[in-house]
């Protein structure tokens, strides 16, 4: 069988790895692509090259894929995928196929998760985009529901990816997580205005403030 994966071009490594190496080790085939040929793990930098990106896929090939994967990384690159254009379609044209998310890449395929129940990173914007989508929220690491695969963090990476494979090749997975009844303590975050939520994850800016505390002694460069 063969498996698309979406990964930001910041990539999380231990999130792309870990699944590359499970479908190499089940007898998979897969490709990576990302918003350009060039991509980087997020912590070590170390530097790959793929061979397409998502402008390269041609829409008479998606007949060619059983199953689609998003894998997260660089927030700011992550983030841009839950609008993309490119990346929705594909989720949009692979609904009935295995589909995958983890971590803050999950609010991608919301478009598909209505009435679904998902594991996400509990970003209060993540939250509010799949409730607005219909989807059921879940109090678990790891989801699996019809098609759908979804996982909180990176941590969940290796069962993450062995439940989609089984869904790859059997149409349902063993995974058998029980929500434990805690609810947390405290008040919903209300969500910062709009122009806040930009500046928070614009590099540009996060440089600038870093500069400004640099002249006022507050750290040192």
């Amino acid at each position: 069988m063969k498996v698309l994966i979406v990964v930001a071009r910041r990539y999380n490594g231990h999130e792309l790895w870990t699944t590359l190496g499970m479908l190499q080790e089940a007898g998979h085939e897969f490709e990576v692509v990302s918003t350009a040929t060039m991509i980087q793990d997020e912590v070590t930098h170390k530097r790959n090259t793929i061979v397409r990106t998502l402008d390269d896929l041609r829409a008479d090939e998606m007949s060619h894929w059983d199953g689609l994967m998003v894998i997260s990384g660089n927030m700011k690159d992550t983030e841009s995928y839950w609008r993309d254009e490119r990346v929705l379609r594909l989720v949009r044209e692979m609904q009935e196929r295995p589909l995958a998310a983890i971590c803050c890449s999950v609010p991608t395929i919301r478009e598909v998760a209505r009435d679904k129940r998902v594991s996400f990173f509990p970003l209060v914007r993540s939250r509010l985009l799949l409730e607005e989508a219909g989807a059921k929220l879940s109090s678990v690491s790891i989801t699996q529901d019809g098609n759908l695969v979804t996982a909180e963090h990176q941590m969940s990476s290796q069962v993450w990816a062995q439940t989609f494979i089984e869904v790859l090749e059997t149409g349902t997975s063993s995974l058998a997580l029980t929500d434990s009844g805690f609810v947390p303590k405290g008040k919903t975050r209300r969500r910062l205005p709009a122009r806040l939520e930009q500046l928070v994850y614009d590099e540009t800016e996060l440089e600038r403030l870093r500069q400004l505390d640099i002249e006022r002694g507050k750290i040192r460069e």
